[in-house]
């Protein structure tokens, strides 16, 4: 009796290896049955397209030790060619063509879908209201005299200005809590090995501190989230004066946690859980783009926005609005990454309990737990 094949292992552009799944085959299968049989497997995932839509790159992925290609997996942004060393598969040729003898613990195949391929209903009823907000938005920049800020180079007046602006919102607190009142166990608490920086700007570094923050925040370990990198889109965390800002605010940051579907819907910005505004070394005007950078996330994103501040060393600054005011927390970086994580699993539960319609929409964040009570910043007018 033949040994039994080992399955033919894939894994959809973007998502964690944990969310690799193994394609049983004969030797007369075709890549685009491999094709078919994907869609089979992953129904949920590509609900609204067809097979032949799907484009299939042959990598070779070692999972049983630490390699680049490994280290790479999950980044939607990876280039799958370039840094996977995948090559586009002809729907024509056998699988056992072009995979003589797979062996277990490797990934064979990376799945791209097409942009927007993976939408629902839900998604183009968010696109369309997109659309008329961001109508609304150009019409009132047709009308209102309109100044800049660029975020970088906020000034502490233009903060003061801002803030008088918003005039139910109160001064800043800073906070002092103790790790049991932050609603962490110290079983929580894990050593953390600092980010060691080069010589480049902070953002040229964005191919080593992308998987850095993969590995400890334990992306691979939330189904509903992922680690973006917007900072290729200038504009990101624009937002036009009078929404409720008296000025224009024009600028991107370095990295952010988003629901994962809104990476794929292309509305990242529409979906950001954290953001993480990175210094080689802080200095004290870096709080006042990390102030802006909340507040412009916050107006843009569903969610109540926590803004990290950190040098992935020794310096974690938290920022987030709760109460009518701004709150900010000083963290050392084990603490400061456990609290992350707890506030991630949060959000992935809630992720879930939407998906899996179990409870009303928001229980979950109700729950005890830390910085449970950031509000959005347009319920304080």
């Amino acid at each position: 009796m033949p040994p039994k094949k080992v399955p033919l292992f894939c894994l959809v552009h973007g998502n964690p290896e944990t969310s690799a799944f193994g394609i049983k085959y004969d030797k007369n299968t075709t890549v685009d049955e491999l094709k078919d049989a994907i869609l089979i497997k992953k129904k949920n995932t590509f609900a609204n397209i067809d097979s032949p839509d799907l484009t299939l790159y042959q990598v070779n992925i070692d999972l049983t030790t630490q390699n680049t290609q490994r280290t790479a997996l999950g980044n939607p942004n990876v280039n799958i060619v370039n840094d996977l060393g995948g090559q586009v598969l002809s729907p024509v040729d056998t699988i056992e063509e072009n995979f003589p003898a797979p062996i277990n613990k490797h990934i064979y195949v990376i799945v791209m879908v097409p942009a927007g391929g993976s939408k629902n209903e839900i998604l183009v009823r968010l696109e369309n209201k997109l659309d008329g907000i961001y109508k609304k938005l150009k019409d009132i920049k047709n009308v209102q005299k309109q100044s800049v800020q660029q975020i970088p180079s906020v000034s502490v007046s233009n903060r003061d200005k801002i803030q008088a602006f918003h005039h139910g919102l109160d001064n800043i607190e800073v906070i002092n809590l103790a790790i049991k009142h932050l609603g962490l166990d110290t079983n929580d608490i894990v050593n953390i090995d600092a980010f060691g920086w080069d010589e480049r700007d902070e953002r040229a570094q964005n191919d080593r501190y992308i998987p850095y923050l993969n590995q400890i925040l334990r992306i691979g370990t939330y189904r509903t989230l992922a680690i973006f990198d917007p900072t290729s889109n200038a504009d990101f965390l624009t937002t036009d004066a009078g929404i409720p800002l008296p000025l224009r605010q024009a600028s991107t940051t370095d990295v952010v946690v988003v629901d994962r579907f809104s990476v794929v819907a292309m509305f990242p910005e529409c979906h950001i859980r954290i953001v993480f505004e990175l210094k080689k070394n802080i200095e004290n005007k870096d709080r006042y783009q990390a102030l802006e950078k909340l507040t412009t996330a916050d107006l843009r994103s569903n969610y109540a926005v926590l803004t990290v501040l950190t040098d992935l060393n020794g310096t974690w600054v938290f920022f987030w609005f709760e109460q009518k005011k701004i709150k900010t927390l000083v963290l050392q970086r084990n603490a400061a990454v456990a609290l992350i994580n707890n506030n991630m699993k949060l959000a992935n539960q809630e992720n879930i309990a939407k998906e899996n319609n179990q409870i009303r929409r928001g229980a979950i964040i109700e729950e005890q737990g830390p910085l449970s009570k950031r509000q959005k910043l347009k319920r304080f007018f």
